[in-house]
């Protein structure tokens, strides 16, 4: 073979060698880095990687802004809980001291023994999630109904 022919070809196995056509960074060779810098290519990636990044960050802001929602009506709730468990204990002490009051009064007795049923009711609704709306407004009725009967 004729050296020019050797050059040629070494020449042309070079550069096939170092030209496999990828367009990933960490395999395309010289030539395919020099082609996707000139044809923009790594600028696309670049602007969809960044692209994809703000996506998610907009989405873990998004899952973030809900988990703080949550946490701001998990406080609510055990604020309202707290506060119908105080109103249960508060309404109990005063029946227990009417029950206390009421000495033999047949009559009396009854009617606290009824109060306090409907007090356990009351209490066991709450346990189980029923609406604290609901719960007040029974237990502002077994209020009424202690305060007339110790009057």
């Amino acid at each position: 073979m004729k050296p020019v022919s050797i050059l040629t070809f070494c020449v042309a196995a070079a550069g096939l060698a170092g030209c496999t056509g990828s367009t990933d960074p960490s395999e395309a060779g010289l030539f395919d880095n020099i082609r996707n810098i000139n044809t923009g290519e790594y600028d696309r990636q670049i602007a969809q990687n960044e692209a994809e990044a703000a996506r998610i960050t907009r989405e873990n802001q998004a899952r973030q802004s809900s988990i703080n929602s949550l946490n701001r009506q998990k406080a609510s709730n055990a604020s309202t809980i707290s506060s119908l468990r105080r109103e249960i204990a508060a309404l109990q002490s005063q029946l227990s001291s009417l029950r206390a009051d009421a000495g033999s009064d047949a009559g009396k007795l009854a009617q606290i023994n009824q109060l306090e049923n409907q007090l356990v009711e009351v209490r066991s609704d709450a346990n189980n999630g029923a609406s604290a709306g609901i719960v007040r407004a029974e237990l502002g009725r077994i209020r009424s109904a202690v305060r007339a009967l110790s009057s």
